[in-house]
């Protein structure tokens, strides 16, 4: 048996040294208003990424065989089991912030539970595509489908009505069709899962109304862009977090403001360290800097997607390319999301935004990569 891949431990380390420069760099604003240390978030997100690096190199040295399913079904039951209850706990152990109840406060930390259940999923559909599909007629693999659908549907329900949560929803949705089509499941049981998936995306944004309205103003952005001369309300959208965020972008130029010298942070972005932390680092570090990153978060996915591809074990190939599509879906809608391409779905970025619960989920699955990565032919 051979050694795990060193190249993705190495470049995930980078991210997260990244991460924790700009987890000291952006929030500077946010910590002199709430009268918090200069240092609470930086030493927060270095704690978590040393606890992150430490699980992902005992998972790395573990036995494939023995221990990749124990600790997936773990993983799985009990983010399913905190997913379910956690509307029903008391406040003081699950608050509302913002209307939505996303967390679990352990006092230290906050646990979203929805982060490691993504893992679980991800875990589960390897398992069981692996077992469960094969050559059957269209009408057969719909059944079979529509079974797991009831399935994790039961669970997206308590993400979208509880947490108001659908971005999460919609990319375990796009990880669900994606890893289908890699385990061998039919084009047009692909379609069909689809359509319905629109269908329900539509009916959510219809029944909430800051749903609704943040799709009106993205599609007003839309059309001053494609049609200048349009009748569009532009000081609708000219004091939005996106506009702030186009400006940022706009204002780090091809080498950025340099670190810690960014404007935008200071007030004008809020969330500059989470859901807005790749406009953050655009305008302290430019083109260049986010080139970087692109760069790396790239061969990132792609090792992934090697150790995938050379895995001999099924259950394997179909894990490691759900969490490689994890990465990249995650990737691209929040990039997309903060230069106005698409909606602003409210994820993290892989390893760069400040969220303990993320980085350490996304710690795990890279620890179970590392772990397949043993039984692959590199």
């Amino acid at each position: 048996m051979q050694r795990a891949d060193i190249l993705i431990f190495i470049i995930v380390t980078i991210l997260m040294i990244i991460g924790s420069v700009f987890s000291y760099s952006l929030p500077t604003f946010l910590e002199m208003r709430t009268g918090l240390s200069q240092y609470h978030f930086v030493i927060r997100y270095i704690v978590i990424s040393f606890f992150g690096m430490g699980i992902m190199i005992l998972l790395a040295y573990l036995n494939t065989d023995k221990w990749f399913n124990k600790i997936g079904w773990a993983i799985l039951i009990i983010s399913s089991i905190l997913l379910v209850i956690m509307p029903f706990l008391p406040h003081s152990l699950a608050p509302t912030i913002n209307g939505a109840r996303r967390w679990i406060n352990l006092g230290i930390v906050k646990l979203a539970p929805v982060e490691f259940f993504k893992i679980g999923m991800i875990f589960f559909l390897s398992w069981s595509f692996t077992r469960k599909m094969g050559n059957k007629s269209l009408g057969e693999e719909l059944k079979q489908i529509f079974i797991y659908i009831l399935f994790l549907g039961f669970f997206w329900f308590f993400v979208v009505a509880y947490q108001s949560d659908l971005g999460q929803v919609i990319v375990m949705l796009a990880i669900f069709i994606l890893m289908l089509l890699i385990a061998g499941g039919k084009f047009q049981t692909i379609g069909i899962i689809s359509a319905f998936g629109m269908i329900g995306f539509i009916i959510a944004i219809i029944i909430k109304p800051y749903r609704m309205e943040r799709i009106r103003l993205w599609l007003n952005r839309m059309s001053e862009i494609f049609f200048p001369n349009s009748d569009t309300h532009s000081s609708i959208i000219s004091n939005g977090q996106i506009q702030q965020s186009l400006n940022a972008i706009y204002h780090g130029g091809t080498f950025g403001t340099g670190i810690g010298n960014g404007i935008f942070k200071l007030g004008f972005l809020s969330d500059v360290h989470t859901d807005f932390v790749l406009s953050g680092i655009a305008e302290e570090s430019g083109i260049i800097g986010i080139s970087i990153i692109i760069i790396l978060i790239s061969l990132l996915i792609y090792r992934i997607f090697k150790i995938s591809y050379r895995s001999e074990k099924k259950e394997y190939q179909l894990f490691a390319f759900g969490i490689g599509s994890l990465i990249a879906i995650q990737f691209i809608f929040n990039a997309l999301g903060v230069t106005s391409l698409i909606p602003l779905k409210g994820l993290t970025v892989p390893f760069l935004s400040y969220g303990g619960s993320s980085l350490l989920a996304l710690c795990i699955g890279i620890g179970m990569v590392l772990m397949i990565s043993k039984r692959a032919k590199l």
